[in-house]
């Protein structure tokens, strides 16, 4: 298997985009209410926001239908706490320099079951190791089991629950604070 994850350069923001518009269609098709909606989040303006910061990752592994490369998954790591991010009883105390989070974090919904997520996590966590961060957060929805199943299957713990509408899409959503102190 081939897997590599890197920054992402501005050729791969229209397979990014793919990526989530994808997972918004599946999880409509399935009846999940998200944080996300392709019409609002995560959008182009999102990717292209997170090129320009340098902070968006892709995971490409070898496209079996062209024998090439194919972007897989994508996500966003940078030190950006959300506001709502205070709601949450964190475990770890640590000083806004000392957390690494992750942010709008997708797998090709065609991909699923392929071991990308817990690849794409695993990076994530060498990433915080290497440069010396204290502890790793992210969030997800309350509705999002398979995301909570590989979160805390990697040992991530639920920092607390808070109902918001955090992309301003017009519905209020629980979003679950998850955290995991990084082992040096």
């Amino acid at each position: 298997m081939f897997m590599l994850i890197r920054k992402a350069e501005p050729a791969d923001a229209k397979r990014c985009l793919e990526i989530y518009n994808g997972v918004c269609d599946w999880e409509s098709q399935n009846i999940i209410l998200t944080a996300w909606d392709k019409n609002f989040y995560p959008t182009m303006e999102t990717v292209s926001s997170a090129l320009s910061r340098d902070d968006l990752y892709v995971l490409e592994d070898e496209d079996k239908a062209t024998g090439g490369k194919q972007v897989v998954a994508c996500g966003i790591i940078n030190q950006i706490q959300p506001d709502f991010y205070r709601e949450y009883t964190w475990s770890v105390a640590a000083a806004p320099e000392e957390v690494l989070v992750l942010h709008t974090f997708a797998v090709d919904v065609n991909c699923k079951g392929c071991g990308y997520g817990q690849f794409f996590m695993k990076f994530y966590e060498e990433l915080a190791r290497q440069k010396n961060y204290k502890v790793l957060r992210l969030d997800t929805t309350l509705t999002n089991l398979p995301a909570q199943g590989l979160y805390k299957k990697l040992g991530y713990e639920v920092a607390g629950h808070f109902e918001c509408d955090p992309n301003g899409i017009g519905h209020n959503i629980i979003l679950l604070g998850l955290e995991k102190a990084v082992l040096h």
